[in-house]
C-alpha cells in the first residue's frame, strides 16, 4: 500500500475513534509498553499526543517511566518549520503550540542525541519491516540521521501493521520496535 492512501484511510479510521475506545486502547497500550525493556534508559524522548488527531496517549508512558527510573531526563520535540526538522528539549512545565498545533516545551536545554537511550516516535501506520507512516514531513527520519542506530525507535499505534508500504526511500528510517494495543513488535 502506498504512505498517502494508508495515512488517508488510518487517520479517518482514527478520527471514528471514539473517546471510550482510545482510552481503553491508551491503557492496553501502557500494557504493552511495560514490556519492554528500560535497563540502563536514563534519558526518553517522548512526544505530547495531537488530540485532534486521537493519537495515542503517550504521557502515560512518561508517568509509568518516572515511577520505575529515578531521575529519569523526558524530552520533547520542538519543530523547526523553517528546515523541517526537530530537536529535543528538556520536559518544562510550560508548553507552547506551533502552527500545526503541536504542543512543544518552553526552555532552552536542548539534548543532543548521543544523550538521548530511547525515542517513542508518533505514528499513524507501519508494517511489518519496522517502516513508519508519518505526518509526510520526514521530521522523525531526519532526525534518525544523528540518532546512534542502535538505540530504540518505538512506534505508538493504535492499529497492526501493514504487510508492507510500497513506497519507501532510501532516507525512511525503520523503527526497531512497534506496540498497538494487542501485540509488540521487534525489527
Amino acid at each position: 500500500m502506498l504512505k498517502s492512501v494508508a495515512r488517508k484511510e488510518l487517520l479517518a479510521k482514527r478520527k471514528n475513534l471514539t473517546a471510550s475506545e482510545c482510552l481503553k486502547w491508551d491503557d492496553l497500550l501502557l500494557i504493552q509498553f511495560q514490556k519492554l525493556d528500560f535497563l540502563n534508559v536514563s534519558c526518553v524522548a517522548n512526544f505530547y499526543p495531537l488530540e485532534i488527531h486521537n493519537e495515542p496517549n503517550s504521557l502515560l508512558f512518561t508517568r509509568y517511566l518516572k515511577l520505575i527510573i529515578p531521575g529519569i531526563q523526558i524530552v520533547y520535540p520542538v519543530v523547526n518549520a523553517v528546515n523541517a526538522t526537530i530537536d529535543f528539549y528538556k520536559e518544562s512545565e510550560e508548553i507552547q503550540f506551533n502552527k500545526w498545533g503541536i504542543a512543544e516545551p518552553i526552555g532552552t536545554e536542548k539534548v543532543e542525541p548521543h544523550s538521548i537511550d530511547l525515542v517513542i516516535v508518533p505514528l499513524i501506520g507501519f508494517d511489518l519491516k519496522g517502516y513508519r507512516i508519518g505526518y509526510g514531513k520526514g521530521f522523525y527520519d531526519k532526525y534518525f540521521e544523528n540518532y546512534p542506530k542502535h538505540r530504540p525507535r518505538i512506534g505508538v499505534c493504535y492499529f497492526e501493521p501493514l504487510s508492507n508500504i510500497e513506497d519507501t526511500h532510501e532516507f525512511d528510517v525503520p523503527l526497531t520496535h512497534c506496540i498497538t494495543p494487542w501485540n509488540s513488535y521487534e525489527f
